[in-house]
């Protein structure tokens, strides 16, 4: 049988369609071979010069391939005939963006925005990428812009909504969920970030709505996992703690293989039988990292990091992970991998590779000020890299009492992520193996790391508060305190919560749950992990 990468090449350049160009470049573009893709979008603008799909596909072709300046190269040749063409500017924003000329993305971004006859669904795709770009209050406009060019539209209401959400503003997100409701009254997704923007009372509606959704049979177990979830939350606030363990029990009923993650962190565990205690500092950089399990405190953690002067909060970016792929992957030594193959490969990785392609991914997103605070929970996983690659950095690891983080990870929804989150067991496992390797770090690099209580920051905010400070290497501010009434964007779970004064009334929750917790517990405990 002939291959489509062969058979593309044998047909006349006359008779292929632009479809079978777009289907070979996107093939080529899959398997990451990208000389080939490239030939294949230059053959496209050969045989459709008056085709936009060459110098587009092109371009897309060099900014995955990292030819930043080739990827805006292209499109401006295309921009040149045609100035108007949205799919073009948009892509221009995207180069230029790479290419850290903001300004001039942010320029082309809005120029895209206005360019004729594109509408609510163009309006849609520039604040994609305002969002993409950290620009959260130009990504709201063109939300605005966008719904004004078509009331009503649902799917653009939930998008704003969320940005009113990410940015704090909870009545305005409220209304726009009310406004779907109002045409949708059994929209999944609507009910349960309507219920999560404040705290539940016998006179809300929403327990009644989902309620009614749910018995209705919503069309997909996506929608019927999000309303468990929701209802999950409303019965907690309302003080149903019985109802309340139904629905996330109901909710989490999905499996994986918690054997694989154990095996990993082994896997890792043996990579760094010990660690050097220097390495060489090739960047001058020094990036706080804030680690630990999802929805233990790092993100108040981060706030609070985000409200000093010196720091930019960068949010959960992937930037380490990517790299030390990158890193991997340009190894000779090492073939294409699985998961246990990667964990293996880690000890043997440079820390200077791994710290330009992170500053080179992370370009977007790290603000102007001196310091940057990255808050991807899982680089718990990459600690001795970490310093690797920055011998200079920070690693903030925040805790929380097992029983506390465990019930708060269960009763998140977590979609596509997180799938240990699911299981009573499953989430033990997980629980014990990063208790073991956090362990392992603090063993393999006395000293660096610092361990971070919830607890402390709620009960003692504010010593707790200077010896956060203290520890990364900057001057206390009163700011840091009032970490609440910083407006930056927020986009995780805690988007809620961190923009209230801290309140102990979270630290206890889990005891409506002993009974039901008891299987986490005895496995915890039988792991030697104390619970009181």
């Amino acid at each position: 049988m002939m291959v489509a990468g062969v058979f593309w090449r044998l047909v006349p350049l006359a008779m292929r369609s632009v479809g079978e160009f777009q289907r070979e470049i996107t093939l080529r573009m899959t398997r990451g071979e990208w000389a080939a893709a490239a030939e294949a979008a230059a053959a496209c603008r050969a045989a459709w010069p008056s085709a936009s799909a060459g110098w587009l596909l092109g371009s897309f072709v060099a900014l995955a391939a990292g030819e930043n300046e080739e990827a805006l190269r292209l499109v401006d040749e295309r921009l040149a005939v045609d100035s108007t063409d949205l799919r073009c500017l948009l892509q221009r924003a995207e180069s230029l963006l790479a290419l850290d000329r903001k300004d001039d993305a942010l320029a082309a971004a809005e120029a895209a925005a206005n360019a004729p006859g594109g509408g609510a669904a163009a309006l849609d795709a520039v604040g994609t990428f305002y969002v993409y770009a950290q620009e959260h209050t130009r990504a709201r406009r063109a939300y605005d812009r966008a719904l004004a060019a078509a009331p009503g539209d649902t799917l653009l209401l939930k998008r704003r909504a969320l940005l009113h959400r990410y940015l704090g503003d909870f009545e305005l997100a409220a209304q726009d969920y009310d406004a779907v409701l109002a045409q949708r009254p059994a929209d999944a997704e609507a009910l349960k970030s309507r219920a999560e923007l404040q705290q539940q009372t016998t006179g809300h509606g929403s327990v009644a709505a989902m309620e009614a959704a749910l018995a209705a049979g919503p069309p997909s177990t996506e929608d019927r996992v999000t309303l468990h979830f929701g209802l999950a939350k409303c019965y907690a606030d309302l003080g149903d703690y019985a109802a309340s363990w139904r629905h996330l029990v109901a909710g989490n009923g999905l499996q994986y293989d918690s054997g694989l993650d154990r095996a990993v962190i082994e896997r890792i565990v043996a990579a760094f039988p010990s660690v050097e205690s220097s390495w060489p500092d090739v960047t001058g950089e020094r990036p706080i990292f804030i680690v630990g399990l999802p929805r233990t405190g790092t993100t108040l953690v981060e706030q609070i990091l985000g409200s000093h002067s010196q720091v930019h909060a960068a949010g959960e970016a992937l930037g380490l992970s990517e790299a030390i792929s990158a890193a991997i992957e340009r190894n000779t030594r090492v073939a294409a991998l699985d998961w246990l193959g990667f964990a293996d490969a880690l000890g043997g990785l440079d820390g200077e590779p791994i710290a330009r392609e992170y500053l080179a991914r992370l370009q977007i997103r790290r603000g102007s000020k001196p310091r940057f605070a990255d808050k991807q929970t899982l680089n718990f996983n990459y600690c001795a890299l970490i310093f690797r690659a920055f011998p200079q950095a920070r690693v903030v690891h925040v805790t929380r009492h097992p029983l506390a983080a465990c019930y708060a990870i269960y009763k998140t929804r977590f979609p596509g992520t997180f799938p240990f989150s699911y299981h009573l067991t499953e989430l033990a496992d997980y629980y014990v193996g990063y208790r073991r390797l956090m362990a392992h770090w603090h063993r393999v690099l006395p000293g660096r790391i610092l361990d971070l209580a919830y607890e402390d920051i709620v009960t003692a905010q504010e010593p707790t508060t200077r010896r956060l400070l203290e520890y990364v290497g900057l001057a206390f501010e009163p700011a840091c305190l009032e970490f609440h009434r910083n407006a930056r964007a927020i986009m995780t779970a805690s988007a809620v919560q961190v923009r209230q004064p801290l309140y102990e009334g979270s630290l206890d929750q889990w005891r409506h749950y002993a009974a039901e917790l008891a299987p986490l517990r005895d496995r915890l405990q039988a792991a030697g992990i104390a619970i009181d």
